[in-house]
């Protein structure tokens, strides 16, 4: 297919409100859509349908579905990209603004029995013209190891990202997944040195999901931590896989086990679940949640494959809203803290014209 035609059955998707996902997978530098063929909200809750699905940070909100029976499938092996097609202008809140959660946090977590605690800001770009499949083309150009997508739905507005993590992946009853935590910025060596803070934040997470995963699967394989670039930043990345047990359709209670991992929320689960929404002065709706395939039969083979939705960005008219957040541990300095989020959110607001 053609860029040009491509571009008009996805703005004829838009002018008709009905629901689409653009997407390139890790490591590649072609794009497939998803169209959805009708204009009825799809929801699932129990994920035992055969589709895509948009699921929030916290899943007592609608997980929105377009479910494959109402799905054309087109796709894009060559496009070009016009930096020049937008302007944007950039805000941001209050560093000390932040900076003092942070501090309250590492209080926090001193005086109970909270260890860890995954606090988001926001920042905004007030764009002066736009347009939104561009944009996703200047993404997946600007991050081919990415997961690159653009989401829309009238009930959600458009999503776009550009996510370095899997949340899991299923295929012939094996199940493969992730622990992503530790930042640092890239500065040209892939060789660099990891402080004991991001070495115990990663802990976390690794020793999390090999415990819940223990209930879904047998002979876990557990991977030495590696550096791995994803943009202009750097992360510890440990692989987890095994072969799931007994009944391999039980994706709801595998994915409610698993997430939100202490990658997007902390640890213990509980406790930093009511710290977040206690404290954290932001909506994080779809941001930290995650989005992917989910019961797809390809090759005689059903196949389910979920990534976390992060360095992302919420559109509404001529505003984008970006998210980031980072782990809050009780060896957490306020202003590494804060630096950090800044070069994750430069990680997607990069490939504007500001």
């Amino acid at each position: 297919m053609s860029t040009n035609r491509f571009f008009e059955r996805i703005n004829t998707q838009i002018e008709n409100e009905r629901p689409f996902i653009l997407s390139s997978e890790f490591g590649k530098n072609s794009i497939s859509a998803r169209l959805q063929t009708n204009s009825i909200t799809y929801k699932t809750k129990d994920f035992s349908e055969e589709g895509f699905i948009f699921a929030p940070f916290d899943l007592s909100s609608s997980v929105y579905l377009i479910p494959n029976e109402v799905t054309e499938e087109i796709g894009l092996n060559e496009f070009s990209t016009f930096s020049s097609s937008y302007n944007a202008v950039y805000g941001t809140i209050s560093p000390n603004q932040h900076k003092r959660l942070i501090s309250d946090a590492i209080k926090a977590i001193d005086g109970s029995a909270l260890e860890k605690v995954v606090l988001a800001r926001t920042a905004e770009l007030d764009f002066i013209k736009m347009d939104i499949v561009q944009l996703f083309f200047s993404l997946v150009s600007a991050y081919p190891d990415a997961y690159t997508y653009c989401w829309y739905h009238p009930k959600t507005g458009f999503w776009l990202g550009a996510s370095p993590e899997t949340l899991l992946k299923i295929e012939n009853h094996k199940l493969k997944t992730m622990a992503l935590a530790g930042t640092q910025e890239y500065n040209g060596s892939m060789d660099v040195q990891w402080d004991l803070k991001n070495h115990e934040e990663h802990s976390f997470v690794t020793s999390y999901l090999k415990n819940k995963l223990s209930d879904y699967i047998s002979d876990i394989e557990i991977s030495s931590p590696k550096t791995i670039r994803a943009g202009k930043l750097l992360h510890l990345q440990t692989s987890l896989s095994g072969v799931l047990i007994d009944n391999p359709n039980a994706l709801k209670a595998l994915i409610s086990s698993i997430h939100p991992t202490p990658a997007v929320c902390g640890t213990p689960k509980k406790e930093a679940m009511l710290y977040i929404n206690k404290f954290e002065p932001i909506d994080r709706a779809f941001y930290s949640g995650f989005l992917g395939e989910i019961n797809i039969l390809k090759n005689n083979s059903t196949v389910t494959n979920l990534v976390v939705n992060l360095r992302c960005m919420h559109i509404n008219d001529l505003k984008a809203t970006l998210f980031a957040g980072g782990g809050i541990t009780s060896k957490s300095d306020p202003e590494k803290e804060w630096e950090e989020t800044e070069a994750k959110l430069r990680t997607i607001s990069s490939v504007f014209t500001t």
